[in-house]
Parts: C-alpha cells; structure tokens; sequence
C-alpha cells in the first residue's frame, strides 16, 4: 500500500507542477479522484498505451 501511497503523491505533485505553469489562474483539483479514474482506465489499456499511462501514473 505505502507504493500506491507514494505513487499518489508523485502523480499529484507533477500534475500540481503541470497546472501551476500558468500563474494568470488559481488552480483546484482533487489529485485522488483523478488517479483512481485513470487508474480504472489504465485498467483497460494495452500496449503502449498502458505503458504511458503508467509512467504518467507512477506505477513502474
């Protein structure tokens, strides 16, 4: 569980890193909600796909 943990987090911040960019605009998002709806679609995936995906995820 403590990798699903820190995965969470990495996902998070980067994302946080990703959207911060633009300082014109506050920024609000749930980083929990988006990593379990794409892990679900990860869920699907295949091929390269799956392995952007989990790169993007923090899951290698």
């Amino acid at each position: 569980m403590d990798v699903l943990a820190e995965a969470n987090g990495t996902f998070a911040l980067n994302l946080l890193k990703t959207l911060g960019k633009d300082n014109s605009k506050n920024v609000f998002f749930s980083p929990m909600s988006m990593s379990c709806a794409l892990a679900m679609v990860y869920m699907g995936a295949k091929g390269n796909t799956a392995a952007q995906m989990a790169q993007i995820l923090s899951f290698n």
